[in-house]
């Protein structure tokens, strides 16, 4: 079994909706779809993603997760050869993000 190549297809989609939803919304949106990207990673050893089709909406997403966290979720949207570690570094911090 491999990972599509949209395997952060959810997880872009959260991050799209960003100027859309609050911040707890948000936050719980990208935790989850980040937590389905890294189980569907697991299932396999193929761990490549597609590119993104367009650059994440930076203003959104620093809007309702201040700069530290937002640059770590833009890396994860933009994918690369560590995206799976990226993803597990933000569960926690949008989980705190979510229940604020």
């Amino acid at each position: 079994m491999t990972v599509p190549v949209d395997a952060l297809r959810d997880f872009r989609d959260a991050i799209d909706a960003a100027g859309e939803v609050d911040r707890s919304t948000f936050a719980r949106r990208a935790r989850n779809a980040a937590a389905r990207a890294v189980l569907a990673a697991a299932l396999t050893s193929e761990t490549t993603v597609a590119a993104p089709a367009h650059a994440a909406p930076a203003e959104d997403v620093r809007a309702h997760a201040g700069p530290e966290l937002a640059a770590e979720l833009i890396a994860l949207y933009d994918g690369g050869a560590d995206w799976t570690s990226r993803a597990i570094d933000v569960l926690e911090p949008l989980h705190e993000l979510a229940r604020a």
